[in-house]
């Protein structure tokens, strides 16, 4: 097990309000880790959802809404 994949790592919503947009994160999707642009943040009754942006390996370009507790600052 990694420090990325650690049960016990608590989320901190400042590691990701403190943070100017875009900037740099990795986000952890279906394939694992990858780098991403962070470009947003909402704060919705559950919880903080980060609206992250990458480009795929055949360059198509994905925006999707994430759990905050899926970025990781870079």
């Amino acid at each position: 097990m990694t420090v990325l994949d650690s049960p016990e790592a608590r989320f901190d919503p400042r590691t990701i309000l403190n943070l100017a947009l875009p900037a740099h994160v990795l986000v952890r999707l279906d394939d694992g880790w990858m780098p991403a642009w962070l470009i947003g943040r909402l704060h919705c009754a559950d919880g903080w959802i980060a609206l992250v942006q990458w480009i795929e390996a055949g360059g198509a370009e994905r925006t999707v809404r994430v759990p905050a507790e899926r970025v990781l600052v870079r």
